[in-house]
This record gives structure tokens, sequence and C-alpha cells, in this order.
């Protein structure tokens, strides 16, 4: 009986010994790992509000170190990557400015409607690589848009009176064509391929035999700028069909420039008025009769 007693007793004391041994080694894993230091990441922050167009520059700027879980959008980890590229969208004091803000890096977090303003639509339009400046158009530039077409040269009939009037073709004359601007300092929100975003993308994919695969040509690109309903409806009627390329024709702005310029338009008859476009004479030739 005593023996048991022993037993029991020397079977409790190994249990509390094993018990107190986990519980130290528990303890100091637990430790170990408080004392590790927290991985944080360096983004930039806005020191006061930044509004849409603006010149974005490391002054505007400071540095914040966050968990990795807290970046929003692609971080950048260093003002001097802030080389005065207009804000796409606005970014408020204390928020983080992202590659995505001022239009660097790549657009996994773009969003058009962050880009516009209060009134203002996202309308697009589709240019090929003379109309489109050989693709070298970025979000955040301002394009002014011209529109070329082609108008049916007509006359009146026979019939036609004042109150009455009625045209009908020139036989022989084709069409004839007329250029006006139609949309002045309007936002690039966005550019569907561009030749700068190719060229400072350092990234390449990679083919067998160790080269790079040289980029596909870009034949036509869409243009998506801020604008009104009423543009909306300018180039819906420039451009009803989005198979052709070419009534529409983006020009580019430099920086800060908002002149509105008051245009005529260009028709064969103006270029000869104010131009001086000489029209060629008529040469009649008197050929010798048959004989």
């Amino acid at each position: 009986m005593k023996r048991s007693n022993r037993l029991v007793i020397l079977v409790g004391v190994l249990l509390a010994v094993l018990a107190f041994v986990g519980i130290v080694v528990l303890l100091g894993q637990t430790g170990s790992k408080t004392d590790e230091p927290k991985r944080t990441v360096t983004v930039l922050i806005a020191k006061s509000d930044i509004a849409i167009g603006d010149s974005v520059t490391p002054d505007m700027v400071s540095t914040k170190e966050v968990d990795p879980e807290a970046v929003s959008g692609n971080r950048i980890a260093d003002p001097s990557q802030l080389t005065g590229s207009p804000a796409l969208f606005p970014v408020s004091a204390g928020q983080q400015v992202s590659k995505e803000a001022v239009g660097i890096g790549g657009l996994a977090n773009y969003c058009i409607t962050a880009c516009l303003e209060a009134g203002e639509k996202a309308i697009a339009f589709q240019v090929e690589r003379v109309t489109g400046l050989d693709f070298l158009i970025q979000p955040g530039d301002h394009i002014d848009i011209l529109f070329r077409g082609e108008v049916q040269v007509l006359q009146p009939t026979i019939d036609s009176n004042p109150e009455n009037p009625r045209f009908e073709p020139i036989t022989g004359l084709e069409n004839a064509p007329t250029v006006k601007t139609l949309l002045q300092d309007k936002r690039v929100l966005y550019v569907s391929a561009t030749k700068i975003r190719s060229v400072a993308d350092p990234a390449a994919t990679p083919v067998p035999g160790g080269s790079n695969a040289a980029p596909p040509p870009i034949e036509s690109v869409v243009i998506i700028f801020a604008g009104t309903d009423a543009d909306a409806e300018v180039i819906k009627f420039a451009q009803n069909d989005q198979s052709v390329l070419g009534p529409l024709t983006a020009t580019l702005r430099s920086v800060g420039d908002t002149v509105q310029e008051d245009t005529t338009g260009i028709t064969f008859k103006i270029l000869v008025e104010r131009f001086g476009i000489p029209i060629p004479d008529i040469i009649q030739i008197e050929l010798p009769p048959a004989p």
C-alpha cells in the first residue's frame, strides 16, 4: 500500500515538472516573437490637399513607415520619383500618394471615376499613329481635338427659288474637305497604350535564347478625356463609325496653357482667300482639224 502511494506521488511530481518545463518553453517562444522588430515599408504622404492637375513635386510629400498591409495602390518609396507629373485624381492631406495618383507605374488600382471632377464625364475616341501624335499622349496631358470631314458639293436646281430652295450634286466634283477645331483644353484621363509607357517600363517578356521580345507595334489607341455631355455629343457625331480612323486628331498643349483660341475652320475657299493658295488656270488647246 505504501509502495502504491509513493508511486502515485512520484508520477504526480513528474507530471508537474513536465508541465513547468512546457510553460517555460512556451513563454520563451512568445518572448522571442515579441522581441522581433515589426516589418514596415516607406510610403509618401501628402502634406496638403493635392488637386487634379497639380504638379506633384518632392516638397509636397513626406515619408512615413506603415505596415505592408496598409499600403494603398502601388507605393512610391522615394520622393525623388516625383518629377512634377500632374495629379490624375485628388489626394487629401495625410493620404498616401501612389504611383497611380501621378501616372507612373502600373494601373492596377486606376479608377476613372476618381479622376473626374464634379460635372465631368469620361469620353473616349480612337486615333491612329498620325492623328494620335505617334502615341506619345499620356494621362494628365491636355489636348485639343480637331475634326476633318467631307461635304458634298451642291448647286441650286433649275426650279429652285427663295421660297422653295432645292439643290443637286455637281457632276464631276468630289466632296469638299472641311476642318475645324471642335474641343479645346481637355484633360486626358487614360490612354490604352503609349510609346512613352512602353519605353519607361524596364520589364520585358523573356523568350528562349536569352533575348527580349520586341513589343508589338501599336496600330491605334483609345484616348479617354474629361468633358461634358455636350462634348460627348460632338465626339459621337464626328466619329459615328468607330471602325473608321482619321476624322478626329489630337493636338497636345503645353503645361499650363488654358487659352481658348477662336478658330474659323478651314475650307479650300478659305485657303484661297486668306492664305493665297493659287488656283490652277485651265489651259485650252485648239487641236488642228482632222484631215
